[in-house]
């Protein structure tokens, strides 16, 4: 009799390499291994153009340990799966078989081996890009940083409404905010959790549509 060993269920690209041979195994009436008989490997129903062997030969004689292993094989262009079928001798009458190896030849997907080497190269450029936006972003963290203690030191002289200028105008440019306490105890938006989600449109004249008056200590707030 012939049974599977080895080489299915697998699958490949449509025209890329299997990546196991098939391997069937001969044994006699008693279970035992049979050498040198030969095995014929023979696609769904005889057809061809769902797989190739290396160098078109579809034989091989099985081994001391009654193992047959077939050539390397390859992919052909239709898609879907089918078995590839192994007898003793040659398929017909008086043959033994068949042992069926399920394959499959898969469709190339957003991912396929073929594209490793243009994935290392867009890699190699994203590196240096993100190495950029990492330096970009450690600048800003520091200006705004110091902006936030600018802001804490108008708070410390009762000039809250400066503040609330100054802040308001930068969400403008760099939109959303987190609340915080500032050092002088005062809730107001963090300067330091600001994104840029749509820069740009800045109202330097006014708060809320409101001109900006005096400061909480009855100053004019001169701001240009």
């Amino acid at each position: 009799m012939i049974s599977v060993v080895s080489g299915a269920p697998q699958q490949a690209i449509l025209g890329s390499a299997f990546a196991k041979p098939l391997v069937a195994l001969v044994t006699d009436a008693n279970g035992l291994p049979v050498s040198g008989v030969t095995v014929t490997f023979v696609q769904q129903g005889g057809q061809s153009g769902f797989c190739t062997f290396a160098g078109g030969v579809n034989t091989a004689v099985t081994n001391g340990s009654g193992l047959a292993t077939s050539a390397a094989i390859t992919a052909g262009g239709t898609a879907g799966q089918y078995p590839v079928s192994a007898w003793i001798g040659t398929p017909g009458p008086g043959a033994i078989g068949p042992a069926n190896f399920w394959i499959m030849n898969a469709t190339p997907g957003p991912y396929t081996p073929g594209s490793q080497a243009a994935i290392q190269a867009a890699w190699a450029v994203a590196k240096p890009h993100l190495a950029t936006a990492q330096a970009t972003l450690a600048t800003l963290q520091a200006n705004l940083a110091t902006l936030e203690g600018d802001c804490d030191a108008l708070y410390n002289l009762g000039a809250g409404d400066v503040v609330d200028w100054l802040r308001r105008n930068l969400i403008q440019t760099l939109l959303g905010y987190l609340p915080r306490v500032s050092a002088g105890g005062n809730i107001a938006p963090q300067v330091l959790s600001v994104w840029a989600a749509q820069p740009g449109a800045r109202d330097l004249s006014n708060v809320d549509g409101r001109p900006i008056t005096t400061t909480s200590t009855g100053q004019y707030a001169q701001l240009s």
